[in-house]
């Protein structure tokens, strides 16, 4: 049975000499896998680069409830997404949040809010012109909240100035651990979380290091939550486009 569906695109791997496996987040059935056949094969080759992270894209697909594997039937951009394809540092945030996007979500079913917060994020993203720098910052940190992991918001910089990653709290004093984040860490947190935009997020100023160090305490706190290692590669090339 065909169906009409916008699905935003994750993650895509060769397969066999001419195909490509595209893992997807759709509005209507969640998490879903597509097959792409004869798409690498010269004649069709361009059409590969309507499939990097994030992409946005109409089609029609034969869907069979059970099945791993579906099929796209017809498709095309919903957007050409300019904006990102014409900046180097925003590629790269795509290239982070779709490996994310594509090792957190698993549910193979709909859901609107989180569906419809990727998609204005994907669109900010294209337009928005300051601020790239901590989008992704922004983006992770309302990010957990759909998981269904939201942290308190109790900070007190005097009597509760640090976060614990199993309370989903801030405290009054953490432990020797990896399981608390750092001063640093716990300030940046609740600032993102009361960011009430982007626009707003840009007023926190970060180097580098603040920004790998932030991302890396987020992906513990998944980490532990998910009950799995979450090992991203990606965040090794946003900290050289910032250095």
């Amino acid at each position: 049975m065909t169906h009409s569906v916008q699905l935003i695109v994750l993650h895509t791997i060769k397969y066999t000499e001419s195909s490509l496996l595209v893992y997807t987040y759709t509005n209507l059935f969640g998490r879903q896998t597509y097959l792409l056949r004869g798409v690498r094969s010269t004649k069709k080759r361009s059409e590969t680069a309507l499939f990097f992270p994030l992409c946005i894209i109409e089609a029609e697909v034969y869907h069979k409830t059970g099945a791993y594997i579906h099929h796209l039937k017809e498709y095309h951009a919903q957007s050409s997404l300019c904006g990102i394809r014409t900046n180097l540092s925003k590629c790269a945030i795509t290239l982070f949040l779709g490996e994310l996007l594509y090792k957190t979500i698993k549910e193979e079913e709909p859901n609107t809010i989180l569906f419809t917060f990727l998609l204005n994020a994907i669109q900010e993203l294209d337009t928005i012109l300051e601020g790239v720098a901590n989008f992704h910052l922004y983006f992770i940190t309302h990010y957990i909240s759909h998981l269904g992991f939201a942290p308190n918001i109790n900070y007190h910089p005097e009597y509760r100035p640090l976060f614990d990653i199993p309370q989903g709290a801030f405290v009054s004093t953490g432990d020797a651990s990896n399981l608390t984040f750092s001063t640093m860490e716990s300030t940046l947190l609740y600032r993102f979380l009361t960011a009430q935009n982007v626009s707003a997020a840009t007023a926190i100023l970060l180097n580098a290091k603040q920004r790998n160090l932030y991302i890396d305490a987020i992906i513990r706190y998944l980490s532990f939550h998910l009950n799995t290692p979450l090992t991203l590669t990606s965040p090794l090339i946003l900290g050289q486009i910032w250095e």
